[in-house]
């Protein structure tokens, strides 16, 4: 006779009273009973037969060999094969004594009329199999069948479950990567807006251990997890394993950190993740570097002596309001010749020089004075720009002095520098004499007063004018063997071995220079990269022994004749005269003598150079080149007054300085002038320090990729799916009947006592117990041969009545765990670490 519930189910709810008897080979053991709405009675039927047909043994009953364990609800019968009476009674049903006839219904114990049925009975099912559901469909939506394959490893699973973890620790280091490619870009840049800049490195720094953090807790989560289910603890370390990312004392659970190792070092890692936030931005730091900028920088200009070739006294130069300046000062044949611009030179009308100009003479002291090359005033500022220092090289033809050492020694012969044509008598140097410097810089020089023009009479002599040669410099100096040991005289002991004297020649010479300029802050540096001399200035030979008589008051006489520059080639004239105005301010500070001993005597303008010791009034050993230095500084101090003729621009040398193209003195220069320049300057930079922000991210990273690795591995323990710490979820894992036996108090604050606190709690399968006592779930071994059980005994088989997933104390579990995989199989240990889901390890290993 059939038996209807009480209660009606739910459309959803399946009772295995009113669905007839199936089999389901792939019924899982471990799926939940659907959950209800409101829990409806158990059946009234109080016996189920869950064994296949088979003859039974001679005694059926209940012996005394058939233990019951009433309490959980679990009734375990021992094991006959073939035959497994599975007996499910009432809560104040009371074991029989052996041998007591199977009562039917027993009104005596109870009110509720329970109804037993034997096996194979007439009234009973042959067997009945609780019907599969599978509360973990498969990861994955359906999607192409040709791609079903991969739905179904294990990787795909993993993915598909773990997608949120492994996007987060992709984000992370995607945003690592970023925060180094962002200070990439700024390394050696200048720090402009800092604080904008730092902040949004700290936000990708933030945004990447944010991400591996939210890695690492996704992770700690599923670990949670599997720490319950292989872990039998104390509801306080249950406590501690759900609030330790949130409170970290927690971590002081010494149970905790015993066994629940992965799940401690996961919740150590989330905490101390914040500490890479603060070394990361340390990276990035603000120093002074120099910039250097390749670029065309204004106001860069250069010498070109060709502009003096076209410059006429008699017109007023003005260029930009500027007036143009000649090196040399000039004579005419004609008196008041201003009106005179545009008549051609003849034989008896034409300029003939007669002295450097003041500004030339200006120019020239300040550089011999100062010792260095005369920079133009806001040069730096002109050319670099505000801020900024700069350098660029310039190529120009000057004048400059070729020099050569004719002679050197304690004892020099006189006529043997005589014979080579050097009228200089080193004998008068010491040790031989008590000269410390000689020079002769004005041997056939031009002679200023050429003619008494009230006197003269057409023609004008032909050479009037003429510049016959470039006076040669003859300089001898004693160099001492021993600065910090000299004699006082001729007289003491070792004058004569103290010194050597020195005898050179310099030659005026056409000159191409290479010259490197250097503006840092004010200051003006310039450096000779190279010379080339060309060619003399005057190519002619000064023969002293010959006076000339050729009308003029100048008697010098130079061979060839043929080389003389004269004023009827005025161009030329002109040029050679600009060169020799130059030189001549030089010649000046050198021609003269200095008497060293028995006291200094000074007789020459060569003590206000720095060409002489001031100590000693002894020149320095490197006189020579520091003549060459000295000339070169002159020449370049022309550059410093934009005034002079030939001073040009180095971007187009055929233009006066004073030309500002397009430009005014406001706006400056055209662009068309610029030239090409280094620009650099000392300013604060982002100076980026990889090998820090790597190695903090190094182990970030690995600490994240640690954490990836327990998460993937609670993931698969938790057979690929996502578990959390919602309170549904707690809620969900607390709803075994069996937990309503602690000793709760009613607490309006929610407290729980000690005792509970310290209850030992495990997670796993749960069978519910009948509300009148009645056993929901059990197991037997089926197996018999030629039966329709399969496996061993001992496996999993069948389990009816509602299961949960849940806390449990852990003789509950464990009974459970028996009922449904049998006594035969120990629970396996379990690993953090392990791929295998916990059913496996929860059913002893068996697969």
């Amino acid at each position: 006779m059939d038996q209807q519930s009480s209660a009606e189910p739910r459309p959803e709810y399946y009772d295995p009273f009113q669905q007839p008897p199936r089999h389901d080979p792939s019924w899982d053991p471990m799926a939940p009973t659907p959950d209800l709405t409101y829990p409806s009675p158990p059946p009234q039927r109080s016996r189920v037969s869950f064994a296949p047909a088979s003859p039974p043994p001679g005694n059926t009953g209940a012996g005394a060999e058939t233990p019951s364990s009433v309490g959980l609800g679990i009734e375990s019968g021992g094991q006959f094969p073939g035959y497994h009476p599975v007996v499910s009674r009432d809560s104040f049903q009371q074991d029989s004594p052996p041998g007591t006839p199977q009562l039917a219904n027993d009104s005596s114990k109870t009110t509720i009329s329970p109804q037993e049925y034997e096996l194979n009975s007439p009234y009973g099912a042959t067997y009945y199999y609780p019907p599969h559901y599978d509360a973990s469909p498969p990861p994955g939506p359906p999607g192409n069948p040709r791609f079903a394959w991969l739905t179904r490893t294990k990787g795909w699973k993993l993915v598909y479950g773990g997608w949120p973890m492994y996007a987060m620790f992709c984000l992370g280091f995607a945003f690592a990567l970023g925060h180094h490619i962002f200070y990439l870009h700024l390394d050696g840049k200048p720090a402009d807006d800092q604080i904008r800049m730092m902040r949004f490195g700290g936000l990708l720094s933030y945004a990447s251990k944010a991400s591996l953090v939210a890695a690492v807790v996704f992770a700690y989560r599923q670990q949670i997890w599997t720490t319950v289910i292989l872990n039998v603890l104390r509801l306080k370390t249950i406590d501690s394993l759900f609030s330790a990312v949130d409170e970290p004392l927690m971590m002081l659970n010494w149970e905790f950190l015993k066994k629940g190792r992965a799940a401690a070092c996961l919740a150590a890692l989330a905490w101390l993740f914040p500490l890479t936030v603060i070394l990361t931005p340390a990276t990035l730091t603000v120093a002074p570097i120099l910039e250097t900028r390749e670029e065309m920088c204004h106001g860069i200009r250069t010498l070109n002596f060709e502009h003096e070739k076209t410059k006429n006294w008699r017109k007023v130069d003005r260029v930009n309001g500027v007036r143009g300046v000649s090196l040399s000062l000039w004579n005419c044949t004609v008196p008041d010749s201003q009106n005179l611009v545009d008549t051609p030179f003849n034989d008896t009308f034409f300029d003939y020089w007669t002295e450097s100009s003041g500004h030339v003479d200006l120019t020239t002291a300040q550089s011999a004075l100062t010792h260095a090359v005369i920079p133009r005033r806001d040069a730096a500022l002109e050319t670099c720009g505000a801020g900024w220092n700069c350098s660029y090289t310039i190529s120009f033809k000057a004048p400059g002095y070729k020099c050569a050492e004719r002679a050197r020694g304690a004892f020099i012969d006189d006529h043997e520098l005589h014979k080579q044509g050097l009228p200089i008598n080193a004998s008068q140097l010491m040790p031989m004499g008590n000269l410390s410097y000689q020079a002769m810089t004005n041997l056939g020089d031009y002679f200023r007063y050429q003619i008494n023009l009230t006197e003269a009479k057409l023609p004008y002599p032909k050479h009037l004018g003429a510049l016959r040669t470039e006076p040669v410099l003859l300089v001898g100096h004693s160099v001492p063997k021993d600065p910090g040991n000299l004699p006082g005289n001729n007289t003491a002991p070792g004058w004569d071995t103290a010194y050597e004297a020195v005898v050179f020649q310099c030659e005026h010479y056409l000159t191409n220079y290479t010259v490197h300029f250097n503006h840092t802050l004010s200051q003006q540096t310039t450096t000779i990269l190279k010379r080339d001399y060309l060619h003399p200035i005057v190519d002619t030979t000064y023969q002293p022994d010959i006076l000339a008589d050729d009308g003029t008051r100048d008697v010098i006489t130079a061979t060839p004749e043929s080389n003389y520059v004269l004023p009827i080639d005025f161009e030329n004239y002109r040029l050679v005269f600009a060169y020799h105005s130059l030189g001549k301010r030089l010649r000046a500070y050198l021609e003269g003598i200095i008497t060293f001993a028995p006291s200094a005597q000074v007789e020459s303008s060569v003590t206000k150079t720095s060409l002489i010791d001031p100590e000693t009034y002894i020149p320095y050993p490197t006189l020579m080149t520091d003549i060459q230095q000295f000339y070169e500084n002159m020449t370049l101090s022309l550059l410093s007054n934009p005034r002079f003729v030939v001073v040009a621009w180095a971007a187009d040398p055929s233009r006066s300085g004073r030309d500002l193209g397009t430009g005014n003195a406001t706006t400056g220069p055209a662009p068309a002038l610029a030239y090409p320049c280094t620009r650099t300057r000392v300013a604060n930079a982002y100076a980026y320090n990889r090998r820090d922000l790597w190695i903090a991210y190094a182990f970030a990273m690995g600490a994240a990729t640690f954490a990836v690795v327990l998460g993937s591995a609670a993931l698969s323990q938790n057979n690929f799916h996502v578990r959390d710490v919602h309170v549904s979820s707690i809620v969900a894992a607390t709803r075994a009947p069996c937990l309503e036996s602690l000793p709760w108090k009613a607490s309006r604050w929610g407290e729980v006592s000690d005792e509970i606190l310290a209850m030992k709690l495990g997670y796993g399968v749960v069978a519910e117990p009948g509300p009148n006592g009645t056993p929901a779930a059990t197991a037997v071994g089926l197996g018999t041969p030629g039966g329709r059980g399969w496996g061993e005994v001992g496996s999993p088989r069948v389990v009816g009545g509602k299961v949960y997933y849940g806390f449990a104390p852990r003789e509950v579990l464990e009974r459970t765990r028996v009922a449904t995989f049998g006594p035969g199989q120990p629970r396996a240990r379990g690993s953090a670490f392990s791929f295998r889901t916990w059913e496996h390890t929860w059913a002893g290993g068996r697969k």
